[in-house]
């Protein structure tokens, strides 16, 4: 089979669990990017040319497409594409007409905030009716997200659940527990509040002076967090090294101790889906502290492969930083046993075996 996967940004752009869909589904694929709405691909790049000649047909009547309307529908035509792949729900909201006028199958996966976020539910509710009617099957990656699309009318039958998984060379890494190093990696945005995070820390340094935060990530507030280690004197405590490559993730893994996220509902109501680094610590042999919130539950299991506090509870997520630094026994049996977990119910291979089986019964 050829299939089109449709992503909002190119591969090298893309999160881990886009690049692995492109890299592991077991098709030919084509990658269409550009925005919520992909129309360019890498031997199918938009021309001046292209956009005066659909001026022309526009202004003629020939076509009553947009531009990417048109420029999709050539791409899926001259590859000879048997089914799309959508990446986020609003991707294949976005393209569904396209897809039904062709009459290829849509696939597509939820990941979180396109049916958390409140404004987006409003602003897609029409396009995600004739999606649902549409699309043969909508992925999701935690069990909480059925209830959500559940309520936004999707069919039950073509809602699966297929929670993504770490690459395998993650359960590859063995951590030392020697550094009193507490690793975050994320995104820097609401619903991962890394701010409360970083006051969760600072009651860490209060009792372990030596302790030291690694964030790594960018994001709108970025910089608001570091101002926020200078305003109650942690700066040195705590090391924002920006955006990571998958080696320097690894390393990064290796040498810490303790993974935290403190995911939280954010005012416009965007939540996580499973965070792929949750999993990917885990993998590692690293204990975690965390939320109750969406996904992580899933993931995380409460006093056996980490702690899991309530979501704005920056008191009780330092105690239990606290204890896992203090305790290096604790760390290694919390760390082994998420590894374990992780690597019986959220391998990648089942993920891109339970997407590939379905489509290939297209």
């Amino acid at each position: 089979m050829k299939i089109a996967i449709l992503s909002p940004v190119k591969y090298e752009d893309a999160e881990t669990f886009v690049q692995n869909h492109i890299m592991h589904l077991p098709f030919e694929v084509v990658v269409i990017y550009g925005g919520s709405f992909p129309f360019i691909g890498k031997n199918h790049l938009p021309t001046n040319k292209s956009q005066r000649l659909h001026r022309l047909k526009k202004k003629i009547g020939i076509s009553k497409d947009t531009y990417r309307e048109s420029r999709l529908k050539e791409i899926l035509t001259i590859e000879k594409i048997d089914a799309v792949f959508a990446e986020y729900l609003i991707t294949g909201a976005e393209v569904v007409n396209v897809c039904k006028s062709l009459k290829v199958p849509l696939y597509t996966i939820a990941l979180g905030y396109e049916i958390s976020n409140y404004q987006i539910i409003e602003k897609y509710k029409t396009k995600y009716r004739e999606l649902f009617q549409y699309a043969e099957k909508i992925f999701i990656v935690s069990q909480h997200m059925r209830k959500n699309l559940t309520l936004l009318n999707c069919p039950t039958e073509k809602i699966i659940y297929s929670p993504a998984g770490p690459a395998s060379d993650f359960f590859e890494i063995h951590p030392s527990y020697t550094k009193k190093q507490v690793l975050a990696v994320g995104r820097f945005v609401d619903k991962k509040a890394p701010h409360l995070s970083i006051l969760a820390f600072k009651k860490v340094v209060e009792q372990i002076p030596d302790a030291v935060l690694v964030m790594a990530g960018d994001g709108p507030l970025l910089n608001a967090c570091k101002d926020l280690g200078k305003a109650i004197d942690i700066e040195d405590s705590v090391k924002f090294v920006g955006k990571i490559d998958r080696d320097q993730h690894k390393v990064l893994l290796k040498e810490s101790t303790v993974f935290i996220q403190h995911s939280k509902v954010a005012d416009n109501g965007d939540s996580e889906g499973t965070p792929v680094a949750i999993l990917e610590a885990s993998a590692a042999g690293l204990p975690i502290v965390s939320t109750l919130h969406a996904g992580i539950p899933d993931v995380v299991i409460d006093s056996k492969t980490g702690f899991l506090v309530l979501e704005n509870d920056v008191d009780l997520m330092a105690k239990k930083i606290i204890e896992l630094l203090q305790d290096k026994e604790k760390a290694i049996e919390f760390g082994r046993n998420g590894r374990k977990y992780v690597r019986e119910n959220f391998s990648l291979r089942k993920h891109i075996e339970t997407i590939s089986k379905l489509i290939e019964s297209t």
